[in-house]
């Protein structure tokens, strides 16, 4: 996190504004982030599946079920040009713990576990790697219309349940806090902050590769964060 930025956030908490984050992250690659900015409010990761309060207590789960998940993996569950992983919080279920591709899960001390179908777990989401995850977004599109989906670039797609996202989660906060949504603003720039950015009283377009769809929903637009644009914003606008 530039510093500047850091400062600016932690600034505008000692004006009283309620800080939190909201992140797509799995919450051990987000805690570092959420301890640097000292939240000790409801946050959010991923995406919306799960809230937590200030002691990581989970006060909020929106988790797809094992049925559901079945269902959208069963036709590539064969396929080994398309790789996958089934989030729980920290935990992975993938078709092979052992393969290379997770050994970053085992160096982070996470769990990483065989999935099997029909167990009955419930999922955060689930994450495909797969170079033709266009074309796979578009046949999930077709076939499960009920999911959300997030596709990152021509590698990653991830499918969460109806709910969990990170506009809904916001929406939950904003409600246990008492602040009114015309009071709440968002920061983001990806495909999955597209309900958050719609939903907040201000919703904050950040950067030059901001998705579009961030573009449509937002009030402002600002320049990335490594050239100053959410330090300026904060610093015009809430110091």
């Amino acid at each position: 996190m530039p510093p500047r930025i850091h400062e600016a956030i932690m600034a505008a908490a000692d004006r009283g504004h309620l800080v939190t984050v909201l992140t797509g992250r799995q919450f051990g690659s987000a805690k570092p982030y959420i301890d640097q900015l000292e939240v000790k409010l409801p946050h959010s990761t991923n995406h919306g599946a799960r809230v937590r309060d200030a002691e990581g207590q989970v006060l909020r789960r929106v988790l797809m079920p094992g049925t559901d998940a079945d269902r959208l993996l069963a036709e590539y569950l064969d396929d080994h040009d398309i790789e996958f992983s089934c989030v729980i919080d920290d935990a992975l279920y993938v078709r092979d713990p052992s393969h290379e591709r997770w050994n970053w899960v085992h160096a982070r001390s996470r769990s990483v576990a065989h999935y099997r179908a029909g167990v009955g777990l419930e999922y955060d989401k689930v994450v495909f790697h797969a170079q033709r995850s266009r074309e796979l977004d578009q046949l999930i599109a077709e076939a499960h219309p009920g999911f959300l989906r997030y596709l990152w670039g021509d590698g990653y797609l991830e499918v969460v349940p109806t709910g969990a996202d990170k506009g809904s989660a916001l929406a939950y906060i904003a409600d246990l806090l008492g602040v009114p949504r015309s009071e709440v603003v968002a920061f983001g720039d990806g495909t999955n902050d597209v309900t958050m950015i719609e939903w907040a009283g201000t919703g904050v377009a950040v950067g030059e590769n901001a998705h579009p769809d961030v573009l449509r929903h937002a009030d402002v637009h600002v320049a990335a964060p490594e050239d100053g644009g959410v330090a300026d914003w904060i610093e015009r606008n809430l110091l």
